[in-house]
């Protein structure tokens, strides 16, 4: 909950001088990964190999109480794409639904103990802003831009999930988790049908505790008997 202190001061920031200072921070470790800049949408992106990563800044504006910061992180593999639109298709809303990798800031957690979950961050002030500035800064470089490395194509995407098995899981997204088993079946070198076992198991704990809906051991469901 927001402290009464902060919600009684007036907000020292315009929404440019915001954009102007994560695009400060943000833009020498990203240039240097090979990412373009889209300064209309705010977004990074990059052909990596065989996949395309895009990393899009999400400013919200409560002015004059304050701004929120989030990311969005979307990796798109064609193969992953293709298995995707054969069984998503009736279901989908969003076309980011067919992308293989789709994490959030909370899938970036932060080292303080009592913000181990943060969906976005709020600022109020210069120093709510400095502070965000050098998380989002030391995240991109140390964290972000590694693991898109690291799924940068079919073999490294199993080898991270088969050294990772409860990662797709943790993100509580139906559509990464489909991608765990896409690319088992992909690559064939975890067995497909222990590892539909493991993530059903995994995922019908999760809905059990209500962390994620039941929608999605049905997506699960039509996602092994689409490469099966």
């Amino acid at each position: 909950m927001e402290s009464n202190s902060k919600q009684s001061k007036t907000l020292e920031l315009w929404l440019e001088d915001l954009q102007s200072y994560v695009y400060k921070v943000t833009s020498t470790p990203m240039k240097n990964a090979r990412f373009q800049f889209s300064r209309s949408r705010f977004t990074y992106s990059r052909k990596n190999k065989k996949s395309q990563d895009e990393l899009s800044i999400i400013f919200l504006s409560q002015f004059p109480i304050n701004y929120r910061v989030g990311l969005q992180l979307e990796i798109w593999h064609p193969q992953i794409k293709e298995i995707k639109e054969s069984f998503m298709n009736e279901i989908l809303n969003k076309e980011s639904n067919l992308c293989s990798i789709i994490l959030y800031m909370k899938d970036f957690p932060s080292n303080d103990p009592q913000q181990e979950v943060v969906k976005d961050h709020s600022i109020y002030n210069h120093r709510d802003l400095f502070l965000v500035g050098d998380w989002l800064a030391q995240t991109l470089q140390y964290e972000l831009i590694p693991l898109c490395d690291q799924l940068s194509t079919i073999p490294h995407m199993d080898s991270f999930f088969e050294a990772k098995p409860e990662w797709s899981l943790n993100t509580r997204s139906g559509g990464n988790i489909c991608t765990d088993l896409i690319v088992a079946g992909l690559n064939r070198r975890r067995d497909l049908h222990q590892r539909y076992q493991q993530l059903m198991d995994g995922l019908q704990q999760r809905i059990d505790f209500r962390q994620m809906s039941p929608e999605s051991r049905q997506l699960l469901t039509l996602c092994y008997e689409a490469i099966r």
